[in-house]
């Protein structure tokens, strides 16, 4: 388990320039609350950014456009900003991809040294031009690679889940769901607070095994991207880009290793780790070390060690995603039944663990519990809220926790959203 957590900056004055592409739908769909709540966050969003802030506006429906051009927020007119806003009206169909591409070709165009961000608003499904997830989660994940960072947002409850959500995830940016008017101002404050305060920037975890352990024994509890590649001497190593840490943030990375079987007792190094990234304000690029080794004992000591609990914890909690994804499933299949029994039956688990954990600490077992008590107020939603509002709800806090961005304040404030 890699734990990593990102300084608070002293002050946001001084930060580096940040990056905002915002694209929103304004099909037919948005005409009423959902429109007019999309421009109060935003009226809201431009007034909180700083001058070396560049920030655009690409609005679609079935053609895209840029509503407000893209430029650092002390060379716009703050007045004009919010009339343009202001300004914007339903159209007609959705054409999702070609404001997706206008925005990713705009935070190409204006990305600063920390990267970019693309945050996607809407509230539909998308009946015109590219509507395929593969093929858009596809661009979200090429644009990463070029430091770009693709946010959605769902307004209301008949947007094209499935497709915010790969967006997101493959653009290794959080998707979140907006139920209410109310959370969508909300919902965008949060999700630009977080792009607006990186502290970490372009973060990768190396792991280059050793005899012990194969190159194919390597993997992830954790829904991240990695690749393998060779290092200067030509050893392969995976890689594992982990992006941008926000201010403030705790991210967590649970490997696997299969380790093959050792012939002597001792200690005996399976893998080394390096983390490089490079933190902000200054830019400087560090870089951590870790040798991982394994103790082979014999039987009669085998009694003396215990997994450390963190780490039991931390595979439990990833666990409970896999099974909050089986529920997803079910919802989109209309199976409440078999999506209430899911979630209830790795509640049960969760609760059972907890007690077979008898040394647990109590901070670890307080987050079980918390954990616990969601899945069952996730099943009465199942049950009680509808299947489109419950499959929403899930999706979001599936995107949250399995790439380990679920500390406790993204947690807290994301599930008071629930509420």
């Amino acid at each position: 388990l890699l734990s990593f957590e990102a300084p608070m900056p002293e002050t946001a004055a001084s930060r580096p320039a940040e990056t905002l592409i915002v694209v929103l739908d304004r099909s037919g769909s948005m005409a009423g609350p959902e429109l007019e709540a999309a421009k109060v966050a935003l009226h809201s969003l431009v007034d909180v950014l700083k001058p070396q802030d560049i920030f655009g506006l690409v609005t679609f429906d079935s053609q895209a456009m840029i509503a407000v051009p893209t430029r650092a927020m002390g060379n716009h007119d703050l007045a004009t900003v919010h009339a343009l806003i202001e300004g914007i009206d339903a159209g007609n169909t959705t054409d999702l991809s070609a404001g997706y591409l206008l925005g990713l070709r705009e935070a190409k165009r204006h990305r600063t040294d920390s990267g970019a961000s693309v945050m996607v608003l809407s509230d539909g499904y998308a009946n015109q031009g590219t509507t395929d997830v593969t093929t858009m989660g596809q661009l979200a994940l090429k644009a990463r690679d070029r430091g770009i960072t693709t946010v959605t947002i769902g307004i209301g409850e008949n947007y094209d889940d499935s497709l915010l959500e790969e967006m997101a995830t493959r653009g290794q940016g959080s998707h979140r769901f907006a139920s209410t008017p109310d959370d969508t101002t909300a919902v965008v404050a949060q999700e630009a607070g977080d792009l607006l305060t990186k502290s970490v920037v372009n973060t990768f975890v190396r792991i280059r095994p050793t005899g012990a352990t194969g190159i194919d024994g390597i993997g992830t509890l954790h829904d991240v991207p990695r690749w393998v590649e060779q290092d200067s001497h030509g050893r392969p190593i995976v890689v594992i880009p982990l992006g941008d840490i926000y201010a403030g943030e705790t991210r967590e990375l649970l490997i696997q290793f299969q380790v093959a079987e050792l012939s002597m007792l001792g200690t005996a190094q399976i893998a080394e780790i390096t983390v490089d990234f490079v933190s902000l304000p200054d830019f400087e690029a560090g870089e951590v070390r870790w040798p991982i080794s394994v103790g082979v004992v014999g039987s009669d000591e085998l009694s003396q060690h215990a997994p450390d609990p963190q780490v039991r914890v931390a595979a439990l909690l990833a666990e409970v995603v896999a099974t909050k994804r089986d529920a997803v499933e079910a919802l989109q299949r209309n199976d409440t039944q078999q999506a209430e029994k899911a979630l209830q039956d790795a509640a049960e688990r969760l609760s059972r663990q907890s007690a077979e954990l008898s040394d647990l600490p109590e901070a670890l077992r307080a987050r079980l519990a918390e954990e616990e008590t969601h899945m069952r107020a996730l099943q009465v939603r199942a049950r009680e809220q509808g299947l489109e509002y419950s499959r929403r709800r899930i999706r979001e806090d599936v995107n949250l926790n399995s790439r380990g961005r679920a500390d406790e304040v993204r947690r807290t404030r994301m599930r008071r959203q629930e509420s």
